[in-house]
């Protein structure tokens, strides 16, 4: 068996032994491009394996390879290919790492290459402009250095590569004008690059790129002026724009771009009325400017565009009754129409959208009255409605339409009394019913708890109806994970709702069951580590739920429990390193909810647990910045939790290791987008550790804390004047720092920052205050 078949068969230590091999065998034959073919294979396994790091190596390795294969024979396809698959990889590789350091990094290494493929490429094409097999290389060869400056976060160096891209595009559609392949290409290569300039507002490129797309469409279409394929890519071109203008704050011009798009599918239409693409087209054209107007904040216009959309497809029912993929895509079409008038709260627009979908469901369910999926559709369809109706605070509308998606699942259980996803349909309904009580307002203050009341009790009856089913089906398929989660979720309703009435000691025997099922789901699957984590999450509510009714020893086995599993997961060698941060995060986000709570015995666990395991990372690698603002964010929170139970001694210790982090996290990447982040942070270190200095009489390095606080703060204001959350930070430093100037006698100082902190806090209710008359 080779490596292929081992690593599709999902065998990759054998893959690796058969790639190891193979690897020497190349070396003794000196075959660079067997070498390069074996290095990109054995990164797949790598990949595959959960080793990142080790994969880039190796793709970066091939990369070399086939990048002085391809300068030195550029017209050997077979080099051209193991270049594009190098690029690709490694593109692949860090985008799924999603790590800014190592993309950096390897930029770092590789970019020296780019300029020499794309001038090697340049060469060959203008030799051999014809071989399209070359083109097309050459096209894959830039779409992917593209990719990979997208994924390195500098989407501007894609820039000088794209005139090359669309340059090759045109000159392969010369050759083949009616290639869909390509054409679906063109316009993937600009929508996606398109997107990453609007991201990044690099607005006057994307509107060159999306001009010089219409200006290959237009070329085409003067030779080829009957050519439906790139009509419909020249119609989308100018949605491209339109969004762009959208975007801007140009919603006229949005429509007029729009419009003149409209225009083309008209003439069109004039030419073939009966012309279901460019129906669609006009109607999709419609929706757009709608949902341009909406997404603006101009519900009534986008209104006006959908219904116009709602008329051109209301126009096309009917049509076409034994094509089941065009009635399945104006079902489509029916559905997402619905969600956009939802969206402006157009509700009768939008049942009216979802009644069509009905409509054409039921026609086609009478030619098949066997095809359980079409009568799903139609009970899904009602559940939307009433779904729609609930969210609107219509609950007897809402109630009609459940109950005839419940009377859609029972007709189907009689049929096939055997089948869970039937029962588990009714369940959900009857969740939704329930939620539907659970989450009413009221007006009437007065009469507000006696009503909550009254309708929590309706809701229960739903969630008790529905976990009658669930409980029977997981009875009869105790293994099956969906049978688990339903019971779980019904579970959950009902413990929430006690506990949204304070009636904690009802709610506890709920969570008891939950904690039961997941404690059995690890038990089954003890290497899934998605188990022990989602149990966690359980301990801790029941935990708090305890803690509510004063059960204090009860609250703390269970945080106990919890880092206990938490513990077990973070040692777990078999587990990577991603999900171990995850962990880590998590665990950290219960310790710090505990500190706050003032549940310090419980939060020191949960801190302790987040903190070994960032600082191992961290002593790891201690240059690696991907570490530095874990391990700062880790060691604050324990500084907190020593300073809270007033060991300032062992909290200023821990402060002496952090700022010295922090700094190097500040210095470490300053263009970094989360910078602004980091300082706010910085600045919070800084004011704590002075308040931490001061009560322990540390009084000049104290000092030191505040007035870099100051400037951090100061900075962060310059930058965001009005930013309420940096305002309070200065408050807060302001105040701390005037104890410590009383402290020294300079007491003329301290009145001046405490009165600037009163200042502060001042104006800040007083904005509040007029936010909330604005709103009254």
């Amino acid at each position: 068996m080779n490596a292929s078949t081992l690593f599709e068969k999902e065998k990759y230590e054998k893959a690796l032994e058969k790639l190891n091999k193979a690897e020497k065998l190349a070396e003794k034959a000196k075959s660079s491009d067997l070498m390069c073919r074996v290095l990109l294979h054995k990164g797949e396994v790598m990949d595959s394996m959960d080793y990142p790091e080790e994969a880039l190596e190796l793709y970066e390795k091939a990369l070399d390879i086939s990048s002085r294969l391809f300068l030195n024979e550029p017209q050997d396809s077979s080099y051209q290919k193991c270049l594009y698959n190098s690029i690709g990889l490694i593109g692949t590789n860090l985008e799924d790492r999603d790590s800014f350091s190592a993309a950096e990094k390897s930029y770092g290494r590789t970019n020296k290459l780019f300029d020499g493929i794309t001038d090697e490429y340049n060469k060959l094409i203008a030799e051999q402009p014809e071989n399209s097999e070359y083109l097309l290389n050459y096209l894959k060869t830039l779409k992917n250095i593209g990719a990979y400056f997208l994924i390195i976060g500098q989407p501007e160096k894609q820039i000088p590569l794209t005139n090359s891209t669309l340059e090759t595009f045109r000159k392969i559609l010369i050759l083949q004008p009616e290639n869909p392949n390509i054409l679906e290409q063109l316009d993937l290569f600009v929508r996606k690059l398109g997107e990453e300039f609007l991201e990044n507002e690099l607005f006057e490129d994307a509107k060159k790129l999306y001009d010089q797309l219409q200006e290959i469409y237009r070329s085409l279409l003067e030779k080829y002026p009957d050519n439906e394929i790139v009509i419909h890519y020249f119609i989308f071109s100018y949605g491209y724009l339109g969004d762009l203008q959208s975007i801007q704050g140009y919603p006229e011009k949005m429509e007029e771009t729009y419009l003149q798009a409209l225009s083309i599918v008209e003439d069109n239409l004039r030419k073939n009325p009966e012309d279901a693409a460019f129906l669609v087209n006009r109607g999709k054209i419609y929706e757009e400017i709608g949902l341009n107007y909406s997404e603006s904040g101009d519900p009534e216009k986008a209104n006006s565009f959908y219904e116009k959309a709602l008329a051109n497809f209301e126009g096309m029912t009917g049509k076409y009754p034994d094509d089941q993929d065009y009635q399945f895509k104006l079902t489509e079409t029916f559905g997402n129409l619905g969600k956009l008038f939802a969206k402006i709260k157009r509700i009768e627009k939008a049942k009216q959208c979802y009644m069509y979908k009905i409509k054409i469901y039921e026609s086609l369910f009478e030619n098949g009255p066997e095809d359980e999926d079409l009568k799903m559709e139609i009970i899904d369809t009602f559940t939307q409605i009433g779904n729609l109706y609930a969210e609107a605070g219509d609950r007897d509308q809402a109630k009609e339409y459940y109950e005839k998606a419940i009377e859609g699942y029972e007709m189907l259980l009689s049929e096939n009394p055997e089948s869970t996803d039937f029962e588990i349909g009714i369940s959900d309904v009857l969740t939704a019913l329930g939620d539907m009580y659970a989450k009413v307002e009221h007006e009437d203050v007065e009469s507000e708890d006696e009503t909550e009341d009254a309708e929590f009790e309706i809701a229960r009856e739903y969630y008790e109806k529905a976990l009658k089913l669930n409980e029977k089906e997981f009875g009869r398929y105790p293994d099956d994970s969906t049978c688990q989660d339903e019971l779980v979720r019904t579970l959950g309703k009902i413990g929430d709702s006690f506990a949204a009435q304070e009636r904690y000691i009802d709610a506890v025997p709920y969570y008891r069951r939950i904690i039961e099922i997941k404690e059995q789901a690890v038990r089954d699957n003890p290497v899934e580590w998605i188990y022990i984590m989602t149990l966690t999450n359980s301990l801790y509510q029941l935990g708090y739920l305890y803690g509510q009714i004063g059960e204090i020893e009860l609250e703390k086995q269970q945080y106990s429990k919890a880092e206990e599993l938490f513990s077990r997961l973070l040692h777990d060698e078999k587990i990577s390193l991603p999900v171990k941060q995850i962990l880590a995060f998590d665990v950290q986000g219960r310790g710090i909810d505990l500190l706050n709570s003032r549940k310090y015995d419980s939060a020191k666990g949960a801190l302790d647990l987040a903190l070994e395991f960032f600082e191992n990372e961290y002593e790891k690698n201690p240059k690696e910045p991907e570490n530095y603002p874990f391990i700062c964010e880790a060691l604050h929170q324990s500084g907190r939790l020593q300073q809270s139970l007033e060991n300032f001694e062992e909290a200023a210790k821990i402060f002496d290791s952090l700022l010295p982090a922090v700094e190097k996290l500040l210095e470490s990447n300053p263009e970094n987008p989360e910078n602004a982040e980091y300082r706010e942070k910085a600045g919070i270190n800084y004011t704590d550790a002075g308040e931490v200095y001061y009560l322990i009489e540390e009084y000049e390095k104290s000092k030191q804390s505040f007035k870099r606080a100051l400037d951090i703060n100061e900075v962060l204001l310059d930058e965001e004047p009005d930013n309420p959350i940096y305002k309070i930070n200065q408050a807060e430093t302001f105040g701390k720092y005037a104890k410590l100037l009383s402290k020294l006698g300079r007491n003329e100082e301290a009145d001046d920052y405490s009165t600037k902190s009163k200042e502060i806090y001042r104006k800040l209710a007083e904005e509040d205050c007029g936010e909330k008359d604005t709103d009254e």
